[in-house]
């Protein structure tokens, strides 16, 4: 059998307590009846994925969904066979998303080898939790943190959203000054996005949706990165600040393009230059496997063009920026240096702070023409 040597593993677990208003991704609500089926056939696709080979992983990351609302004995299980047939990196990194209605779930998430847990705060005021639709409040979400804390973990990202409905930019600065008392290792701070076919979408487009504007959330993001740099956070991605030594080592594989499996429902895969995607459909991906093993909807060969597009929108979300030949035929390159959205460094092409604040739009232009 040989080694096959893969940066992480991703494993999509797509069962939630409840549908919040602007989540678009894969996830089934009230359907954890389905949840022992749907890890054996999970389980199953991972045998097929890497029969005749033992991969070696540095990360594993378990996403939803809500991998924290189902029986830990799962996530157990599933570690248990991973390490089966994988080998584990004496300093593996495994996270597992979780939300603070299932503090009860901590304890034995860690006791399965689980040692990082990206928490789903949100924000830290009640009207702010109430308008993204959350089913927790501030109370039990900094009694989860110290849940976690009691459970074993030492290393915690804070997961916060700011730009909610009626959220002033007081509300934004009181929920990160409290979350920064927490002292986590890590934060992930967002701004709302609004995807189609959401609630949120369909009330936006009834005009029944009272944002933030575009100058407030844009002042957010501004005190999210000034507060977060004076208490030592250091930002290494957009949206993504540590303290030193605790940046997601998972997502940087990732956004480096580093090869990776992902199984589960919609789970995506990089390896040997193809990307592929599993079903999205619950049923449809546990009858797939269970009758194939395997569950691939598509798969896309990455050209020599799809490369360096990826490289340059993965790359300037990081602060060392992309290499200036990545740009070499970009025609709007000059137009972004003159209007100071981007910069030129030691041979690389970065994003200024105000570049920061409209990074998929100078995105956008570059490769617009490549």
């Amino acid at each position: 059998m040989k080694c096959a040597r893969m940066s992480g593993l991703y494993i999509h677990i797509p069962f939630c307590g409840s549908r919040c208003p602007y989540c678009d991704f894969s996830f089934v609500v009230r359907k954890d009846h389905h949840a022992e089926r749907y890890v054996k056939a999970l389980l199953k696709e991972f045998r097929t994925r890497t029969a005749g080979n033992r991969p070696q992983y540095d990360t594993i990351f378990f996403g939803g969904g809500t991998p924290s609302e189902i029986d830990p004995r799962f996530l157990n299980g599933i570690l248990a066979e991973v390490q089966s047939v994988a080998d584990l990196s004496s300093r593996i990194e495994i996270t597992a998303e979780a939300n603070p209605e299932d503090r009860d779930h901590f304890y034995p998430i860690r006791e399965s080898g689980v040692n990082r847990l990206s928490l789903g705060v949100q924000a830290l005021d009640n009207e702010s939790l109430k308008a993204l639709g959350r089913r927790h409040s501030k109370e039990s979400a900094l009694a989860a943190y110290d849940s976690a804390r009691c459970a074993g973990f030492d290393n915690i990202n804070i997961d916060l959203i700011f730009g909610a409905p009626d959220q002033s930019r007081l509300d934004w600065e009181n929920t990160l000054d409290r979350a920064i008392e927490l002292d986590p290792e890590h934060f992930s701070v967002y701004g709302l996005t609004i995807e189609r076919d959401t609630a949120f979408d369909r009330r936006r487009k009834k005009g029944q949706l009272p944002l933030p504007t575009e100058g407030v959330q844009a002042d957010m993001y501004e005190a999210a990165v000034e507060r977060l740099g004076e208490s030592d956070y250091i930002q290494y991605e957009i949206s993504n600040f540590s303290k030193p030594g605790k940046a997601c080592r998972h997502n940087i594989a990732c956004w480096e393009r580093q090869p990776y499996l992902g199984i589960g429902l919609s789970a995506h895969s990089f390896l040997n230059g193809c990307r592929t995607w599993n079903n999205r459909d619950l049923m449809a991906y546990i009858e797939k496997v269970e009758s194939t093993g395997l569950a691939i909807e598509e798969e896309e060969i990455i050209s020599d063009e799809s490369e360096q597009l990826e490289q340059i929108m993965l790359g300037l979300r990081r602060p060392d920026g992309i290499p200036e030949e990545l740009t070499r035929h970009a025609t709007k390159l000059d137009d972004l240096l003159e209007s100071r959205l981007i910069e030129r460094t030691n041979g690389r092409i970065r994003l200024t702070p105000p570049g920061l604040l409209l990074a998929d739009l100078v995105c956008a232009e570059l490769v617009k023409e490549l």
